[in-house]
């Protein structure tokens, strides 16, 4: 954000645009509190579209994205160049030239679908965002479009596969790939595809321990996001084990819900407590608070 003012100071353009959409996306996938987002996303997309159209696109990707997740709506027409309302929306085919666009494209589309439980749609945009040639050290967004892909994986495997599935396999991909990257600020990623894979297989106890191991690095790294995440797994794995309804459960997911409800991503908690029926109390529990977040801080 630093190079953003300073570029804008000098007259570099095109090279602060380019730092606004980087500084942005960063700060919507380590956790930055969702509602501060929505108090500037407008003001921030038009400055990029009368700046930049080609970063314009990639702030309008991140645009739609929080909407989906805070259940809110705005015209991000000008920005695309055609009448468009949610990501389902975005258009590929005229974008051929641009590899990298197409695939945020389908890592978002991906993000949705798995968002929305549609895992064989989710599954069928990670193949198709794999295009782009990838290096020893991974872009920002491949270490989630990498998280995403391996959850939607061992979700279609418990759903469908068999010993030797495809599905199982590519999970297995994906937590190598996280475990050989260096994992100092994504260690509990890596811990909840290795704990979603224990689960998987049957291996009940080590997967507990596992999504404990993720809980504690999500909180010890301030990832209010993937805390919510991790607690949503952990009581998607009671439901298959022990059943739905249970204390176990249903603590897992009001957790869920109010680290959700902290980021600000009200459409994914709602989702949750629609589907499993539940009273939100004030027993629920939240250690990590939106004044002591590190990501709720405002301003650039």
């Amino acid at each position: 954000m630093n190079r953003y003012h300073d570029g804008m100071k000098i007259g570099q353009v095109d090279g602060a645009m380019i730092a606004l959409v980087h500084g942005w996306r960063f700060r919507l996938f380590g956790g930055y509190n969702l509602s501060l987002f929505l108090q500037s996303i407008e003001d921030r997309l038009e400055l990029t579209i009368k700046h930049s159209k080609y970063s314009a696109k990639y702030m309008a990707l991140d645009t739609l994205l929080v909407l989906e997740l805070t259940g809110t709506a705005i015209d991000c027409s000008s920005a695309f160049g055609y009448s468009i309302s949610n990501i389902d929306d975005v258009r590929s085919e005229d974008e051929s030239s641009d590899t990298v666009y197409l695939t945020n494209i389908h890592i978002y589309k991906m993000f949705k679908a798995y968002w929305k439980e549609k895992f064989e749609e989710a599954g069928e945009h990670f193949q198709n965002s794999l295009g782009t040639p990838g290096t020893k050290t991974p872009r920002f967004i491949t270490i989630h479009q990498t998280l995403y892909g391996g959850l939607v994986a061992f979700q279609l495997h418990r759903q469908m596969g068999g010993n030797n599935d495809l599905r199982l396999q590519q999970g297995r991909a994906a937590m190598k790939k996280l475990e050989e990257w260096p994992n100092t600020h994504h260690g509990n990623k890596m811990l909840l595809l290795q704990a979603e894979h224990s689960g998987t297989i049957g291996e009940h106890d080590k997967a507990q321990l596992l999504y404990r191991a993720s809980i504690k690095a999500a909180k010890d790294h301030g990832n209010v996001h993937e805390l919510a995440l991790s607690y949503e797994l952990f009581g998607n794995h009671y439901c298959l084990t022990n059943g739905c309804g249970g204390e176990d459960s249903n603590e897992c997911f009001r957790n869920a819900c109010v680290y959700y409800e902290q980021w600000g991503a009200i459409a994914l908690a709602e989702k949750i407590r629609r589907k499993h029926n539940l009273r939100m109390d004030t027993g629920a529990s939240a250690e990590l608070q939106p004044g002591k977040s590190k990501h709720s801080r405002n301003g650039d």
